[in-house]
């Protein structure tokens, strides 16, 4: 009796542990000031490495223009949100599921026709999304580059935002537009700065060292370092291959860094905000975007 009683503390404690955290998932969105800065592909291998930590990870495909996920993946989703807003698949039926149990809602101009929809569908709508954070502890939203009206309303809805960069001066230059552009507006979201194919480990530490003090003085931000990534040829060989480099080059520089910045963004201190958005919320919060009289840009 003893031993069973135990044994249901343990799983009552695993529960309360798990619900404090789930009870309402996590958004994150990923950006860049310019494409081709391999923002997409941070966005895969990263959910892969954090749904490798424990934390059920979705990605939610938002680059309409460019969707990629699916192709990163070599797959071929049948649907996207969009059937969700039309009523015909509900939000389970749309997610797809890659290698290592991650999952992903595949691009599609869905999101965008939330503002055409009547009072009784959106409430419909809204219960099936609420859904997502019962399915996902952490959602990762992949919106486009550069700086637009719609990835601009993506980040502001968000309390996170992840930016890529590369050491390109047109890159820093258009990821530091895009931060500025988002601060004028919004000064309380997070953002975490990541540098991608770096030549070296000096190089890297500059680039995100001058653009935090840059953003820090002029923009009055204060910018997460989160981490960075080396040139690595794994990353151009796995996506060629159509595979994640997290998976098919598991001891590559680059695998070894993404593994390191998943677990800073588990390990970071996250204010009280962050943790209790939930999907919803942030539906809820474009929303307010999309009906605004004052456009954002």
């Amino acid at each position: 009796m003893d031993q069973a009683e135990r044994l249901r503390q343990i799983v009552k404690d695993l529960r309360e542990k798990r619900y404090a955290y789930t009870q309402k998932a996590r958004i994150i969105t990923v950006t860049s000031g310019k494409g081709g800065v391999g923002k997409t592909n941070f966005t895969l291998n990263c959910a892969i490495a954090l749904n490798a930590m424990g934390y059920r990870t979705l990605i939610i495909d938002a680059d309409f223009g460019l969707s990629n996920i699916d192709v990163m993946l070599g797959m071929i989703p049948k649907y996207n949100l969009f059937h969700v807003i039309t009523h015909k698949k509900r939000i389970e039926e749309v997610i797809t599921e890659g290698p290592c149990g991650i999952k992903f809602i595949a691009g599609g101009s869905g999101i965008w026709e939330l503002i055409n929809l009547s009072r009784q569908d959106m409430e419909i709508l809204m219960e099936q999304l609420e859904r997502l954070d019962d399915l996902a502890d952490i959602i990762m939203i992949d919106t486009g580059a550069g700086v637009s009206e719609k990835v601009i309303q993506m980040i502001l809805a968000a309390n996170e935002a992840i930016v890529i960069t590369t050491p390109e001066p047109t890159s820093v230059t258009d990821a530091y537009a895009l931060v500025k552009s988002v601060v004028n507006l919004k000064k309380d979201v997070n953002f975490k700065l990541v540098v991608n194919r770096a030549d070296s480990v000096q190089e890297a530490n500059d680039v995100m060292g001058k653009f935090i003090r840059v953003a820090q003085r002029f923009l009055d931000v204060n910018l997460e370092p989160l981490g960075y990534m080396l040139y690595d040829e794994a990353v151009i060989r796995s996506t060629k291959q159509q595979k994640p480099f997290v998976l098919e080059y598991p001891r590559s520089h680059a695998a070894r860094q993404m593994h390191s910045m998943a677990q800073a963004i588990v390990a970071g201190r996250q204010r009280q905000d962050d943790r209790v958005q939930g999907f919803k919320g942030y539906v809820n919060q474009l929303l307010k975007l999309f009906n605004s009289k004052h456009k954002v840009l």
